[in-house]
């Protein structure tokens, strides 16, 4: 189809240049300082680091920026990756099929909600647990299986800081949690890794580890997402297009965004 694919070759900001009303996109340049040039630009990056890092307020009007620097994307979901020698035996299912979830009650959902606003992870968090392995063997050796879980209602800010130890605790709750309906779980780990919000913003670069790269909240979804002048894929910068799950819809991996933003470039 005409494309190359770049490996390994961060953007270090978004090429401008003036227009007739305002500013307009011209290229990308890389942070080896190779410039690339473009009739237009599309991001798939959170809103934030596109406008803040990539774009820079400097080059925005000002209620602009305000608006995109107090949008609300601190992440509130850890991963957990368990690899296994064969697959828990769950109390009352004959396969671990589908997704499980880990939420006793809706007090329970609360509970652990509530211990975020206070800077640490519930001791009872809520939990979605998957087996990719058994949809798709090529993730562990055969007879092997992995566990990949979301857990609830982790605060990407703790309030004594991310420390090993903390991290650590974080994991020894999780397993807990699971072994009280999966209690021959520990015997089959053989590595496992915990991803807080604030690893998933290092690793994946997505401001605050959001997963959605901004809250699901009334004044930021819909044509509010990520707010207004930017919530129909385009922007105040001429020739610069929004595709990520900052926009509207949102997250997951249905892709919408970037197939509403596809549209609105080709007309």
């Amino acid at each position: 189809a005409g494309v190359d694919i770049r490996y390994e070759s961060p953007v270090a900001r978004i090429e401008l240049e003036s227009a007739a009303n305002g500013l307009k996109a011209t290229g990308v340049e890389l942070a080896s300082g190779e410039k690339i040039l473009a009739d237009r630009v599309v991001s798939a990056t959170d809103p934030k680091r596109t406008f803040r890092d990539l774009v820079g307020f400097a080059n925005l009007d000002i209620g602009f920026s305000n608006r995109v620097h107090r949008l609300r994307s601190d992440g509130l979901v850890a991963k957990l990756h368990l690899a296994l020698t064969e697959l828990p035996d769950f109390a009352g299912l004959e396969r671990p099929d589908g997704r499980l979830i880990i939420a006793p009650s809706l007090d329970a959902i609360e509970f652990a909600y509530d211990d975020t606003k206070y800077g640490l992870p519930s001791e009872a968090p809520v939990i979605e647990i998957a087996f990719p392995s058994l949809h798709d063997e090529a993730l562990a050796p055969e007879g092997h299986h992995v566990l990949s879980a979301h857990v609830m209602y982790v605060p990407y800010k703790h309030k004594q800081g991310w420390t090993e130890q903390a991290r650590q605790a974080l994991a020894e709750s999780v397993l807990s949690s699971i072994e009280a309906y999966a209690p021959n779980l520990r015997t089959h780990i053989v590595g496992q890794e915990i991803l807080t919000p604030l690893d998933i913003e290092e690793r994946f670069h997505a401001t605050g580890g959001h997963w959605h790269h901004a809250e699901f909240a009334m004044d930021q979804m819909l044509m509010m997402r990520p707010t207004y002048d930017a919530a129909q894929y385009r922007c105040p910068i001429e020739n610069l297009f929004l595709s990520s799950a900052g926009c509207h819809p949102g997250g997951d991996l249905v892709g919408a965004p970037g197939l509403n933003a596809a549209r609105e470039i080709l007309r």
